[in-house]
């Protein structure tokens, strides 16, 4: 047991810079191929041992605080795997980002709570495998890597250096599922060209983001349509839904640049969540 009985974490969220579903796989789920990367925005996670079970209070939005909460489940699971018999661990979540929006909440918040835990409770529990059984995402996040390639799953990961980008984040308040979004998945798309994302990120030029979940969820969800609309009508470069969705997301020239443009989205759409953030 370690000496700490309290940890705080930051638990970011991320975008899918371009995302390839190549086949599906005889395990049920897709082949895929996307470039991830963490941005500034973060919930925040307090996790503090206690006399016995699994307790999650949440802020700043409506979650079960069962095992239909990630967090709770990542606990639950982690002090299983540990043997911890009569551990108890209190988790208290304060959401700042948006729920089902495809940028990796609930798996960052999952993954936030097993960082702390293997402080709190060290016992050789492998992280990895454990977090890939929570979700496709939760490797990402437990990697600590700013910008990967990931690849199967999700969870085969190379390091990809990205320079910094500003962003500007936009969420219409409807929640898109994974299962949704694959569900209604249109064709399977050729991999993810790499080099050329990378190279035209780093030169300035328009990205060009495809997401092969996307047309699926546009039919479905003719607002989020309207999301991108808006997005392109500000000027901001590289449109796109991120992962399943529904947020969408733009690049813009500096944090400036991406503030100015967030305020007036929010101004003219009251109902959107829209935020400044960046890349790293």
């Amino acid at each position: 047991m370690s000496a700490a009985s309290v940890v705080e974490e930051r638990a970011h969220a991320k975008v899918n810079l371009g995302l390839s579903v190549l086949a599906r796989r005889g395990d049920g789920y897709h082949e895929i191929e996307t470039l991830m990367a963490r941005v500034a925005l973060a919930d925040e996670i307090r996790v503090e041992l206690t006399g016995g079970g699994v307790h999650v209070s949440v802020e700043g939005a409506d979650l079960p605080t069962d095992e239909r909460n990630l967090a709770a489940r990542a606990a639950l699971r982690y002090l299983e795997a540990a043997a911890m018999d009569g551990v108890g661990v209190s988790v208290r979540l304060r959401k700042r980002i948006p729920l089902a929006a495809g940028l990796g909440g609930g798996s960052s918040d999952a993954a936030a709570v097993l960082r702390a835990l293997q402080v709190l409770v060290p016992a050789g529990v492998d992280l990895e495998r454990l977090g890939l059984a929570l979700g496709s995402d939760v490797p990402f996040f437990l990697s600590g890597m700013a910008a990967a390639l990931a690849r199967g799953r999700g969870e085969r990961l190379d390091a990809v250096t990205l320079p910094p980008l500003a962003l500007v984040l936009s969420y219409p308040g409807e929640p898109v599922s994974a299962a949704e979004a694959y569900a209604a998945l249109q064709s399977f798309t050729p991999r993810l060209p790499l080099e050329s994302l990378v190279e035209k990120l780093r030169s300035g030029a328009e990205p060009s983001f495809v997401n092969a979940l996307q047309p699926g969820v546009l039919r479905a969800h003719p607002r989020v349509r309207e999301v991108i609309r808006a997005l392109r009508a500000e000027g901001l470069r590289g449109v796109a839904m991120s992962g399943s969705g529904s947020c969408c997301f733009a690049v813009a020239p500096d944090a400036a640049a991406a503030t100015d443009a967030a305020a007036r989205l929010t101004a003219a759409h009251p109902g959107w969540t829209v935020l400044a953030t960046r890349t790293g």
